[in-house]
Formats: structure tokens, C-alpha cells, sequence
């Protein structure tokens, strides 16, 4: 079982105020994390079996508001509220420089195998983004109390693999991974190139269809701006093919990290958020 480790020797910080609160809603149990390792090992325990031709034409959906993890499925009538930020009036990004530490926890997870398969793979994720130098780095740890973002299992939600937040103030955020991603073989097989426009969203990156870039017409719930050339191949889409990093994407997102706090996108202001 992992250690919760809260600091007792000063008044307790809003993150370990939560995490007090869903220890008293659902038990310490739900808490346990999978612990991180130094290199990546995405090979299943378990051969993954051959694609159908059903698998072959699935289309993933993507959504960036999160339902509840199973594991806090108990705890929804509890005052543990959604965590999530409208885009309406910002850019948000993380201060540059910033290191978001993340954790995997094992509740909710069919067996202890797909948590740590998934936990590998969000690793191998974050280990791409870091080396590709974009303003933020990623940083597995092992207490929850530490953590930027957890990853959870979501249980069912149709055609979505996964679900991630954008940079915001929250004292610890969610991402969720879905029954889909380990159904259907060529997305489990790809599990990490999922995370990595996951871990977009994260950074603060919109769907690259977010808008019609010739009319700023949005096709989302929030508005979108447009920095960059747009890229039908970019991570920030999705088809029947796993999604894979392009050179604009990380042109980009450096640029976007590069901008002055306060700088304006577009009639946008950026907004800097530090990770708690």
C-alpha cells in the first residue's frame, strides 16, 4: 500500500485538505498509486490479441471534461466537485519552467497489470514531451499529495479512449483512461501515443479542429486561437490511426511558451498558471 505522507508539522495545504476529504468519503484504499520506474516497459503482460476489421474503422472521441474516476464512483454525492476550466476568456498555459508531477492510481483498474500498463505508457508520453523541450516538463512521482494530475480509470464512455484538462488553478486535476483503449488492440498497442494528446490538452494545446482557421468559427463548446500553421497530421487530432507528434506541434507549443504572461493571442489574453 503506498504512504500517504501529509506534512503534520504546519497547517495542511488545500491538496492535502482534499486528499483528507477522499480519504474520510472512500478510504485510504482508493489512494494507492502505482509506483514509478526509471524506464518505460509498455510490453502487456498479456499478448495483445489482433485487430477486427471493426477495430480497424474506430474512430476515437475526445473529450477534456472528465466524468468521475471509478474509484471516486462512491464519493460523487460527497462534495467532491468537478474539476475543470472554461477557455472563454484565457490562453492558459503553465509557467514556463514548470515541472507537473503526476501519479497513477491503482483503484478502479481491472487488474493490477492494466494500471501499471497504462502508468508505462503515460510514462513513456511524458518522456517524449520532456525531451522535446517545449517550456514544461513531466515528472512521475509516487504520493498523491505531490501530484499536479492523477490518472484514473473511467470505466465505459463509449468511443473515448481518454480524457485530460487544460492549465488551470485546481490543486490536483484528472486524467482518465477508458475501457476503449484497452479493447480495442491497436489503440492498446498505442496506448502512449494517446497520452501524448492527452498530455497536450495538458499543456494547454486545443483541438486542431477546434476552429475553422479561414473563418474563426469555433467547432468546440470554447472559443479556440490559432497560433501556428494549421496541420490536418497534427497530435491535436484524431482518425483511425494513432495520433503522432508533427514538427509544428512542437514549433508551436514552444512559441506558446516563449509568449510574455498577459501577451495577447488574438484578442486572448495568455493566463500562467503554477502548479500547486
Amino acid at each position: 500500500m503506498t504512504d500517504v505522507t501529509i506534512n503534520s508539522a504546519s497547517e495542511p495545504s488545500t491538496r492535502e485538505t482534499v486528499v483528507d476529504q477522499i480519504v474520510s468519503a472512500v478510504g485510504e484504499h482508493t489512494l494507492d498509486t502505482v509506483p514509478p520506474t526509471s524506464t518505460p516497459n509498455i510490453q502487456p503482460a498479456i499478448p495483445i490479441s489482433p485487430s477486427s476489421p471493426a477495430d480497424d474503422d474506430f474512430i476515437p472521441s475526445c473529450i477534456t471534461q472528465a466524468p468521475i474516476p471509478k474509484a471516486l464512483s462512491n464519493a460523487k454525492n460527497k462534495d467532491l466537485g468537478a474539476i475543470m476550466l472554461g477557455l472563454a476568456h484565457e490562453c492558459p498555459r503553465w509557467m514556463p519552467g514548470s515541472v507537473l508531477k503526476w501519479v497513477v492510481m491503482k483503484e478502479g483498474f481491472k487488474t493490477p497489470a492494466d494500471a501499471d500498463y497504462a502508468a508505462q505508457h503515460l510514462n513513456m508520453a511524458c518522456l517524449k514531451w520532456n525531451e522535446l523541450n517545449v517550456g514544461v516538463t513531466f515528472e512521475w512521482v509516487s504520493n498523491v499529495v505531490d501530484a499536479t494530475f492523477a490518472l484514473f480509470h473511467g470505466g465505459s464512455h463509449g468511443n473515448t479512449l481518454a480524457s485530460a484538462f487544460f492549465p488551470n488553478p485546481n490543486d490536483i486535476s484528472m486524467m482518465l483512461v477508458y475501457n476503449a483503449a484497452f479493447s480495442i488492440p491497436r489503440w492498446k498497442a498505442n496506448m502512449w501515443k494517446m497520452f501524448m494528446h492527452e498530455l497536450g490538452h495538458v499543456l494547454g494545446l486545443r483541438h486542431e479542429f477546434a476552429m475553422d482557421t479561414a473563418t474563426g468559427e469555433k467547432r468546440e463548446m470554447f472559443a479556440a486561437v490559432q497560433l501556428g500553421p494549421p496541420n490536418d497530421r497534427s497530435v491535436m487530432t484524431y482518425g483511425r490511426e494513432p495520433p503522432e507528434v508533427q514538427e509544428s506541434d512542437v514549433e508551436s507549443t514552444r512559441k506558446f511558451y516563449a509568449l510574455e504572461d498577459g501577451a495577447m493571442m488574438g484578442l486572448t489574453p495568455v493566463q500562467d498558471y503554477s502548479p500547486m
